[in-house]
C-alpha cells in the first residue's frame, strides 16, 4: 500500500458553477470561520455550565485519589497501607500536587485540573488542524470535538483518559510542526519554533506516564517513522535517533516508575498482560471472537464516535465505518492512521470500551468530516447537500442529545448522587458514616465485588473484595464484612440476584458473618440493604 502524506486543505474546494447551489460543506466552513469566536464561546460556556465540583464516582478514579492522598500525606505510593503496583503514576502525582498546593483533599481542585485538561485538548486539536488543514477546518473539528459526548464526559471524570489525550495531541502537534510545517508553508528554510519541540517531547512524556496504552503509542511512532524511511521521506539517521529516543524514554519511565519500588519484574497492567493474556493464546482468541469483537462492533465503536448506540445491526455498520475511518487516516498522516488502527486492534485484544477511543477521537472527528466533504462534492449538488445534512445529523445530533442528557440529568441536578448513574451511589455517604462509626482506622472490611476501591477512598478504611490481587494476603482475617452492592455492578433491575460472593469468600477463609453492627441502610435505589457485620470464625 503506497501512502503519500499530504496536508489536505478542505477549504480548497470547487467553487459552484454559475447558477449552481453552493455546497453545504463550503457554506459551513465559511460560516464557522467567520463566527469562530462565537462558536468557541458557546463551547466554553457549555463546559463551564457542566462543571459542578462533584466526584463522578468510579472505581479507577477512587484508586488514583487514594494513592494521591497517601502521597500528599507522606505515606508514599501506597494503597491500603502497602505499595501500589497497579495505577500508572501520572494522574496520582498530579492529584497529589493539587492536594498539596491547595492544602486540601477536596476533589474540587482535581476536577478543575481535569476541566483545564479538556480545554487544553480542544486548544491542541485546533492547533493541529490549523497546521494541517487551515483555519476553517480547524474551527469545525474543534467545535465538533467539543460537542462530542465522549470528550465532554471525560472532561469531568477523574481518570487518565483526558490527560493521556492531551499528551498524545501535544505530541501530534509537535510532530506536525517539526516534520510537516515547512512543506505546508512552502518554505524549506522555515525554522521550527521552540515550543513545537516542547509539544513534541513534553506531550510524549505526559502520555508515557498516564496509561499503559502508551506502549501502543510508542510502537505506532516507531512503525510510522520506519514507514516514512521506506518511502524515502526521511533518512535512516532520523529513524535511528527516533528509536533511540523512544527506547530512552521507556527506560527512563521504567527507572522512575514508583510502582516498581525495588521490584525487578513488571508491574500491574503489564504483568497482567504477560501472564493472563499472551500466555494463554487459545483463551485470548476465544475471548476476542466471542466477547471483545462483538462488544467492539455493537457498542464501543458506535458509542465512541456517534455518542450512543442505534440498534442491533446498524451498530455494527456504524462501528465498521469507524474502523474504516481509522484506516483512511493513513491517507492524511501515516502516524495518525497507524495510531488509530493499533488502538482498534488493542480494543480487540483486551477490553473494548468506548472511553479507550478517546485518544483518537479528534482524528476520527476529522476523518468523519473529510468523508462528509468528499461525498458532498462527489454527488450532484442537491443529493450531495441532503446527504451532507443527514451525515451531519447522525454525527452531531446523537452526540448533542447525549451531551444534553448528561448535563440536564446528572451534572445540574441536586443532590448529585441521587441522579448520577440512576442513583446507584446515593447511599454512599450513609455507608461511609456507618463504617466510620464502628471501625477503627486500620480495620479491614470484606465487601462485595467492585465496591472495595470506592469504599476505601470514600471512607478511608481498608476495604477488600473477592479476587483482589493487592491486599487479600493482608486481609486474611478481616474484622468486618459489609453486605450490599452498587446496582451498576450487579444484574439489571428485573433480573434475579445471584447469591452473594461475600459469604463464599468468607467461608473459604474459615470465616462467617457474625452479629450485625449498627442499623442497616437501604436507600430508594438499593435493591438489597447494606448491612455491616462483625466477622467470626467458622464453628
Amino acid at each position: 500500500m503506497e501512502v503519500t502524506e499530504v496536508a489536505h486543505d478542505s477549504t480548497a474546494t470547487l467553487a459552484p458553477l454559475p447558477g449552481e447551489r453552493p455546497r453545504l460543506s463550503n457554506t459551513l466552513l465559511h460560516f464557522s470561520d467567520r463566527h469562530r469566536h462565537a462558536l468557541f464561546a458557546v463551547v466554553f460556556a457549555l463546559y463551564l455550565v457542566g462543571f459542578n465540583g462533584q466526584w463522578r464516582v468510579e472505581r479507577d478514579s477512587a484508586l488514583y485519589l487514594s494513592v494521591a492522598k497517601n502521597l500528599a500525606t507522606g505515606h508514599g505510593y501506597t494503597y491500603r497501607g502497602i505499595p501500589n503496583h497497579v495505577a500508572f503514576p501520572g494522574l496520582p502525582l498530579l492529584f497529589a500536587a493539587t492536594f498539596k498546593v491547595f492544602h486540601s483533599q477536596s476533589v474540587v481542585p482535581p476536577l478543575v485540573l481535569m476541566l483545564l485538561m479538556g480545554f487544553a485538548g480542544l486548544g491542541l486539536t485546533y492547533r493541529l488542524f490549523l497546521l494541517h488543514s487551515g483555519r476553517p477546518t480547524a474551527v469545525v473539528i474543534t467545535v465538533g470535538l467539543g460537542m462530542s459526548r465522549l470528550f465532554y464526559r471525560y472532561a469531568f471524570e477523574l481518570l487518565t483518559d483526558m490527560p493521556f489525550l492531551v499528551g498524545v495531541m501535544a505530541f501530534l502537534v509537535g510532530y506536525e510542526a517539526v516534520f510537516f510545517a515547512r512543506e505546508r508553508a512552502g518554505d524549506p528554510q522555515r525554522r521550527t519554533r521552540w515550543f513545537d519541540w516542547v509539544f513534541l517531547f513534553g506531550g510524549l512524556a505526559l502520555a508515557i506516564c498516564m496509561r499503559p496504552q502508551m506502549w501502543v503509542l510508542l510502537a505506532a511512532i516507531v512503525i510510522a517513522m520506519a514507514w516514512r524511511t521506506r518511502c524515502g521521506e526521511i533518512g535512516r539517521k532520523p529513524l535511528i535517533l527516533a528509536i533511540l529516543a523512544i527506547v530512552a524514554a521507556a527506560v527512563l519511565f521504567w527507572k522512575i516508575d514508583p510502582r516498581h519500588q525495588g521490584q525487578t519484574t513488571v508491574s500491574g497492567y503489564e504483568d497482567y498482560l504477560l501472564e493472563f493474556k499472551f500466555a494463554q493464546p487459545k483463551v485470548l482468541l476465544a475471548q476476542i471472537i466471542h466477547n471483545n469483537l462483538p462488544n467492539l462492533l455493537e457498542s464501543a465503536g458506535v458509542k465512541a464516535l456517534f455518542g450512543a448506540p442505534f440498534f442491533v445491526g446498524l451498530n455494527t455498520i456504524a462501528s465498521l465505518v469507524v474502523i474504516a475511518l481509522s484506516i483512511w487516516l493513513l491517507k492524511h498522516r501515516v502516524l495518525w492512521g497507524i495510531w488509530a488502527v493499533m488502538t482498534v486492534l488493542m480494543l480487540c485484544l483486551f477490553k473494548p470500551l468506548d472511553r479507550y477511543f478517546l485518544p483518537v477521537i479528534p482524528l476520527l472527528v476529522f476523518a468523519w468530516w473529510q468523508l462528509m466533504v468528499r461525498l458532498n462534492h462527489r454527488l450532484p449538488v442537491r443529493w450531495g447537500n441532503w446527504l451532507f445534512l443527514l451525515l451531519l445529523g447522525i454525527g452531531g445530533g446523537t452526540n448533542l442529545a447525549r451531551l444534553g442528557e448528561m448535563l440536564v440529568r446528572e451534572q445540574r441536578r441536586t443532590p448529585f448522587l441521587e441522579h448520577y448513574r440512576e442513583g446507584c451511589y446515593a447511599s454512599l455517604p450513609k455507608i461511609t458514616d456507618l463504617l466510620d462509626a464502628h471501625m477503627r482506622q486500620r480495620d479491614w472490611v470484606m465487601v462485595e465485588p467492585k465496591c472495595a476501591r470506592i469504599l476505601t477512598y470514600a471512607s478511608g478504611h481498608y476495604a477488600v473484595e473477592q479476587g483482589d490481587p493487592v491486599s487479600l494476603a493482608r486481609a486474611t482475617h478481616p474484622t468486618f464484612a459489609l453486605e450490599g452492592f452498587f446496582d451498576e455492578s450487579r444484574p439489571a433491575p428485573g433480573e434475579p440476584l445471584n447469591p452473594s460472593p461475600l459469604i463464599s469468600e468468607l467461608r473459604q477463609r474459615g470465616l462467617k458473618l457474625g452479629p450485625v453492627v449498627g442499623d442497616p441502610i437501604q436507600g430508594p435505589h438499593d435493591r438489597r440493604p447494606w448491612i455491616l457485620h462483625r466477622v467470626v470464625q467458622l464453628d
